[in-house]
């Protein structure tokens, strides 16, 4: 490649900002609520020579309509499942204005990395980028919606980073059920222990010395993530990957039937 080499931006591919077709009502006791989705999917290459490299940006993002919606849809853009870096320089914004400003900036971030790459190391060529979203939602014990997302973005490197969000939301004000909601007071410790005999069966283990010698809480003692689904039948709490344990292990979950846990229930 040339040190005047003139970047170019091509069209894209494929761009598609739509919402989704199939949006979904809620059901009978959270029907204050429709949720729809923001879809915008992007392939941007950054030049002529398809074989320099290209950006690519797929994004599945549901979000309410209705009553109290901005509760549920501020708590999805600040939860930071679209990385804050490439949302800080807009205001606060709508959901779909904010796929569309992350999908530009992330985009503009790549062409900008690409320039400077050009101008340190002509002849270096940039790895492909690209950043993925998806997200769902279903019903949980009371009609509690169960918000989940995951995210994929890959820059190079030796792996993939990955990140997993879930909220869950009262189905009448739309606002956020936090796990002490649901539990008796001082019942964290006892909670906490339950998560480690649960792990330990996972990983034919007996208790939490023999976690911390597979390297699962041997840094800290055992918390209550932040990630957790209140389901119609389980709780679910879910560690992400290198969050406890070691990457290679992925997403740690440990789930119970409400019966296991009822002495500590509200």
């Amino acid at each position: 490649m040339k040190k005047n080499f003139t970047i170019i931006l091509l069209s894209v591919l494929s761009m598609l900002v739509f919402s989704c077709h199939n949006s979904k009502k809620a059901d009978k006791q959270a029907d204050s609520f429709v949720f729809d989705c923001q879809e915008f999917d992007t392939v941007a290459y950054i030049s002529s020579k398809q074989d320099d490299g290209k950006c690519t940006v797929n994004i599945k993002l549901y979000y309410a309509k209705g009553p109290n919606a901005h509760f549920i849809n501020d708590s999805i853009l600040n939860s930071g499942i679209l990385p804050e870096e490439e949302l800080r320089r807009g205001a606060k914004k709508t959901v779909d204005k904010a796929v569309k400003i992350f999908a530009r900036n992330y985009i503009k971030a790549y062409k900008q990395n690409f320039k400077q790459t050009q101008k340190d190391d002509p002849e270096f060529i940039l790895s492909e980028q690209e950043f993925s979203l998806n997200s769902s939602y279903s019903y949980g014990l009371d009609s509690i919606i169960n918000y989940q997302a995951e995210s994929y973005s890959f820059s190079g490197g030796a792996h993939a980073m990955t990140n997993s969000m879930t909220i869950n939301f009262d189905p009448k004000t739309g606002k956020m059920v936090k796990i002490k909601d649901i539990l008796k007071d001082d019942s964290e410790k006892a909670l906490c222990d339950k998560i480690v005999e649960k792990i330990a069966v996972q990983y034919n283990v007996s208790n939490l010395d023999g976690l911390k010698d597979n390297g699962i809480f041997d840094m800290f003692d055992p918390y209550l993530p932040e990630n957790y689904i209140i389901g119609k039948d389980t709780l679910t709490f879910i560690y992400e990957a290198d969050e406890i344990g070691p990457h290679s292990y992925g997403q740690i979950k440990a789930k119970f039937a409400y019966n296991e846990i009822k002495d500590l229930l509200k």
